[in-house]
């Protein structure tokens, strides 16, 4: 299972190191996720954050591709624009993640890999993420690491705008090299309960077209079964990553997608 902190890595220069903190208010139409990846072998850390259905707008996303590795025993991290730290008080039961910079608006999401972007918006969040019992396996295939299931809490402040939201949460962690195959990472909730929590290949052979998906990013029924509400995309390492808040009748969830 691992630990909480920072792990060695074993010299693959693909090998890299992940915390991602997922949650969905399927009542609501909301959802985000913060993300912040260690590269140790390019020298940089990625993070990304992204807010859909929050102030009328499609997406908020705050991308930074270029901050400095986290000093040892410490996960905060400064840029130009940008500062975050997720902090562990309670190993495996309780994590803060904090966020002060500038992002976007975005009224189209696949302007997130064009580099046309819209309106700069102040971005604040303060989520704590509080979990409960046995770590299940990584999420992602290749990897070891950890999924914990339980909620999120916490303040999102847009300009001089506020928000308090509550949802459930889920907190992956994992390193290594990740299998590239596109993958399932979802889970779901209904009323506020955890239902289940997935991870395997996309199934294709009912057709599924990724591609198509991964290009226009449709909202609405994208396959039967698969309801969209909006899109949280980003890029790295010459890859796309398309991520989507799922609502329907079961509830909320997310699906990503690497291309």
């Amino acid at each position: 299972m691992g630990s909480e902190t920072l792990h060695e890595t074993n010299g693959d220069p693909n090998w890299v190191e992940v915390w991602d903190n997922w949650f969905v208010i399927p009542e609501d139409g909301i959802g985000g996720y913060v993300r912040l990846t260690v590269r140790p072998h390019d020298g940089v850390s990625w993070y990304w954050g992204s807010l859909i259905g929050l102030a009328g707008h499609p997406l908020i996303t705050v991308l930074a591709d270029d901050l400095p590795l986290p000093v040892k025993g410490s996960m905060e991290l400064r840029g130009p624009g940008i500062w975050t730290e997720t902090t562990v008080l309670r190993p495996f039961e309780h994590l803060t993640t904090d966020l002060e910079a500038f992002g976007v608006a975005i009224e189209q999401p696949t302007d997130v890999w064009t580099g046309a972007f819209g309106e700069r918006v102040a971005v604040g969040l303060e989520f704590d993420w509080d979990t409960e019992g046995s770590p299940g396996p990584s999420p992602v295939m290749g990897t070891a690491g950890y999924r914990l299931v339980g909620q999120m809490h916490g303040e999102v402040l847009l300009n001089e705008t506020r928000w308090e939201l509550e949802g459930v949460g889920v907190r992956d962690h994992w390193w290594g090299v990740p299998d590239p195959t596109p993958t399932w990472r979802a889970w779901a909730s209904r009323d506020g309960e955890f239902i289940h929590s997935d991870g395997g290949r996309l199934d294709t052979s009912d057709g599924l077209d990724i591609n198509a998906i991964i290009t226009d990013l449709p909202v609405g029924e994208v396959h039967p079964g698969l309801t969209v509400a909006g899109w949280a995309p980003a890029g790295g390492a010459g890859r796309r990553h398309a991520r989507a808040l799922l609502v329907d009748e079961r509830g909320g969830g997310w699906l990503e997608i690497i291309r």
